[in-house]
Protein backbone atom coordinates (compact mmCIF):
# COMPACT_ATOMS: atom_id res chain seq x y z
CA UNK A 1 0.00 0.00 0.00
CA UNK A 2 1.31 3.75 -0.90
CA UNK A 3 1.75 6.04 1.88
CA UNK A 4 -1.16 8.46 1.72
CA UNK A 5 0.34 12.60 1.25
CA UNK A 6 -1.22 15.06 2.71
CA UNK A 7 -0.82 18.62 1.20
CA UNK A 8 -0.63 21.38 4.07
CA UNK A 9 -2.09 24.86 3.83
CA UNK A 10 1.81 26.26 3.64
CA UNK A 11 2.58 24.09 0.74
CA UNK A 12 1.92 25.32 -2.75
CA UNK A 13 2.84 24.86 -5.86
CA UNK A 14 5.13 27.62 -6.76
CA UNK A 15 4.97 28.89 -10.72
CA UNK A 16 9.13 28.83 -10.74
CA UNK A 17 8.67 25.37 -10.02
CA UNK A 18 6.66 24.52 -13.13
CA UNK A 19 7.54 24.82 -16.32
CA UNK A 20 5.88 27.32 -18.52
CA UNK A 21 3.84 27.12 -21.32
CA UNK A 22 5.75 27.80 -24.47
CA UNK A 23 3.40 27.88 -27.63
CA UNK A 24 5.66 25.81 -30.30
CA UNK A 25 8.24 27.79 -32.80
CA UNK A 26 6.96 27.72 -36.10
CA UNK A 27 9.75 27.56 -38.83
CA UNK A 28 10.04 30.33 -41.05
CA UNK A 29 10.15 28.78 -45.20
CA UNK A 30 10.74 30.87 -47.63
CA UNK A 31 10.11 30.28 -51.73
CA UNK A 32 12.52 31.12 -54.28
CA UNK A 33 11.08 35.06 -55.01
CA UNK A 34 9.39 35.58 -52.02
CA UNK A 35 10.78 38.64 -51.14
CA UNK A 36 9.66 40.42 -54.15
CA UNK A 37 6.13 38.97 -53.49
CA UNK A 38 6.21 40.18 -49.99
CA UNK A 39 7.13 43.76 -50.86
CA UNK A 40 4.82 46.44 -48.74
CA UNK A 41 2.76 48.62 -50.99
CA UNK A 42 5.07 51.30 -52.43
CA UNK A 43 3.40 54.63 -52.88
CA UNK A 44 1.52 55.32 -56.14
CA UNK A 45 2.17 58.34 -58.48
CA UNK A 46 -0.90 60.70 -58.66
CA UNK A 47 -3.47 59.67 -61.32
CA UNK A 48 -2.57 56.21 -60.88
CA UNK A 49 -3.91 53.14 -58.64
CA UNK A 50 -1.63 50.55 -56.75
CA UNK A 51 -3.02 47.29 -57.26
CA UNK A 52 -1.28 43.80 -56.35
CA UNK A 53 -1.13 41.53 -59.27
CA UNK A 54 0.11 37.98 -58.21
CA UNK A 55 1.67 39.62 -55.83
CA UNK A 56 3.90 42.28 -57.02
CA UNK A 57 2.40 45.98 -56.77
CA UNK A 58 1.61 47.86 -60.24
CA UNK A 59 0.27 51.32 -60.70
CA UNK A 60 -2.78 51.46 -63.08
CA UNK A 61 -4.69 54.32 -64.34
CA UNK A 62 -8.05 54.39 -65.59
CA UNK A 63 -11.02 53.46 -63.73
CA UNK A 64 -11.68 49.79 -64.33
CA UNK A 65 -9.45 46.98 -65.10
CA UNK A 66 -10.22 44.29 -67.80
CA UNK A 67 -9.30 40.11 -67.82
CA UNK A 68 -7.11 40.16 -70.79
CA UNK A 69 -5.18 43.41 -68.89
CA UNK A 70 -4.99 41.17 -66.26
CA UNK A 71 -3.54 38.60 -67.89
CA UNK A 72 -0.96 40.63 -70.31
CA UNK A 73 0.47 42.67 -66.94
CA UNK A 74 0.30 38.95 -64.94
CA UNK A 75 2.16 37.02 -68.24
CA UNK A 76 3.92 39.98 -69.59
CA UNK A 77 6.53 36.73 -71.56
CA UNK A 78 3.36 35.07 -72.86
CA UNK A 79 1.81 38.62 -74.63
CA UNK A 80 -0.01 37.01 -78.14
CA UNK A 81 -0.38 33.91 -76.66
CA UNK A 82 -4.41 32.96 -75.65
CA UNK A 83 -3.84 30.87 -72.29
CA UNK A 84 -5.54 26.93 -72.60
CA UNK A 85 -7.23 28.10 -69.18
CA UNK A 86 -6.76 31.07 -66.82
CA UNK A 87 -8.28 31.84 -63.58
CA UNK A 88 -8.62 35.55 -62.15
CA UNK A 89 -9.76 36.30 -58.92
CA UNK A 90 -10.34 39.72 -57.19
CA UNK A 91 -10.41 40.98 -53.85
CA UNK A 92 -10.31 44.05 -52.06
CA UNK A 93 -8.01 43.81 -48.69
CA UNK A 94 -10.42 46.48 -46.70
CA UNK A 95 -13.65 46.20 -48.02
CA UNK A 96 -14.58 42.57 -47.88
CA UNK A 97 -17.73 43.44 -50.07
CA UNK A 98 -15.25 43.48 -53.41
CA UNK A 99 -14.54 40.01 -54.77
CA UNK A 100 -15.41 37.60 -56.86
CA UNK A 101 -13.85 35.75 -60.32
CA UNK A 102 -13.50 37.35 -64.10
CA UNK A 103 -14.21 35.84 -67.02
CA UNK A 104 -12.81 37.00 -70.53
CA UNK A 105 -14.70 40.27 -71.08
CA UNK A 106 -15.19 41.23 -67.81
CA UNK A 107 -13.65 44.26 -66.26
CA UNK A 108 -13.36 45.28 -62.35
CA UNK A 109 -13.41 48.85 -61.06
CA UNK A 110 -10.24 49.70 -59.87
CA UNK A 111 -9.55 50.59 -55.72
CA UNK A 112 -6.26 50.98 -54.39
CA UNK A 113 -5.18 48.06 -52.51
CA UNK A 114 -7.29 45.22 -55.01
CA UNK A 115 -5.91 42.04 -54.74
CA UNK A 116 -6.19 40.02 -57.34
CA UNK A 117 -4.52 36.19 -58.61
CA UNK A 118 -3.74 35.02 -62.33
CA UNK A 119 -3.22 31.46 -62.49
CA UNK A 120 -2.91 30.60 -66.30
CA UNK A 121 -2.09 27.47 -68.30
CA UNK A 122 -0.38 27.81 -71.54
CA UNK A 123 -0.69 24.45 -73.18
CA UNK A 124 1.08 24.35 -76.36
Amino acid sequence: MLPAVTVSSSTSLLPSVLPAAVAPRRRALYLVGEAERSAPKPVAEAGRTMISINGRWTALRGSTVSYAQLLRIAYPDREGQSPGSATVSYRHALDSGLTGLLTPGDVVPLTEGLLVNVNATFAS
